[in-house]
């Protein structure tokens, strides 16, 4: 049987290449969360101007993210939008939470694409009889980062797919990585994980007892901070040869 039955990844970074995105965060944020003001508005919600609807979503952004990260707490989007509603005197019990994901419109970032190769190593490893997974540390649910995978043409290639806003946990605290190969229906030491941060995924991966992988395009330059990975590639492509090694084959 072979040792390695399953491969997991994460998404930005890993899968998809952000180096070439248009915009900064704050513009990408506020696009979208316009499209949500306006929805509330038609809806007849009263609200402050939206400067200042768009400010206290940043305030409870940063606190929310700041709480969360003292213990690997998966931060839900529609929790933030709910404590961002509430604090500016809407009834949240009205609301429409579905509803107002939706009008995000949340979608493909002009300028993010898929890395070059990332197609053909997954349909390789399909191929190859290897379930694949993956995990990324976002706070919306599931179906709107599929959005981006479905329009990448990556999305069937994966056979489960988590969001720590689903699971409740964020990379590296071991319940997402758990939950993962639960769905994969595979042990630890047979899948390999790979991912761009040393200090969520990969040190994740180790704690749990996955074959860790890195993953550094030449874009980015982050810092080991004494996380070891098991193995470092700069392209997706190099996973393969990895993957032969492991198994035993010449």
């Amino acid at each position: 049987m072979a040792r390695i039955r399953a491969v997991l990844f994460d998404m930005d970074d890993t899968l998809i290449d952000w180096s070439g995105a248009q915009g900064d965060i704050t513009s990408i944020e506020t696009r979208h969360l316009r499209n949500v003001y306006h929805y509330l508005a038609r809806q007849n919600h009263p609200l402050p101007p939206f400067p200042l609807f768009f400010e206290q979503f940043r305030t409870t952004m940063f606190a929310v993210w700041a709480e969360a990260k003292k213990d690997w707490t998966g931060v839900s989007f529609v929790g933030v939008l709910r404590t961002l509603f509430a604090c500016c005197g809407l009834n949240v019990a009205a609301i429409d939470m579905e509803a107002v994901l939706r009008a995000y419109d949340w979608g493909v970032i002009p300028g993010v694409v898929p890395f070059a190769d990332a197609a053909s190593v997954l349909a390789s490893l399909k191929n190859d009889g290897y379930k694949t997974g993956l995990i990324t540390n976002s706070m919306q649910p599931i179906w709107m980062r599929e959005i981006e995978l479905s329009a990448f043409g990556i999305l069937d290639y994966l056979d489960a797919r988590l969001t720590s806003g689903d699971v409740g946990y964020m990379k590296p605290h071991p319940v997402i990585y758990q939950r993962a190969l639960e769905l994969l229906e595979v042990e630890a030491e047979a899948a390999v994980f790979v991912g761009d941060r040393p200090e969520n995924d990969i040190a994740g991966a180790n704690q749990v007892g996955l074959t860790s992988v890195l993953m550094a395009p030449p874009h980015l330059n982050r810092a080991l901070n004494g996380v070891q990975p098991n193995f470092i590639i700069s392209k997706l492509e190099e996973l393969l040869p990895i993957l032969a090694q492991l198994q035993g084959e010449s």
